[in-house]
């Protein structure tokens, strides 16, 4: 797996290119943002009224084993 098999991961589940690796999903809860760097994948969750949550990973450890479980499991268990 890749930076551009997480790229388009995060298009098939509702986000919108920020910038170049950067992927932004707003929703009722808050806004998720996706930053996809050189070895890791780094996930922005912002709701109102609490802390951003920041959460990372790098791609090896990511996608050992079944690599869309995890995935979806790192971006969208929040």
């Amino acid at each position: 797996m890749t930076a551009q098999m997480i790229a388009e991961w995060a298009i098939q589940n509702g986000f919108n290119l920020h910038d170049m690796w950067t992927y932004r999903r707003n929703d009722d809860r808050g806004t998720l943002t996706i930053e996809i760097k050189r070895l890791s994948v780094v996930l922005i969750d912002e709701r109102a009224g609490v802390r951003p949550r920041i959460v990372s990973s790098l791609f090896k450890d990511l996608f050992f084993g079944s690599p869309n479980g995890k995935l979806d499991r790192f971006l969208l268990d929040r």
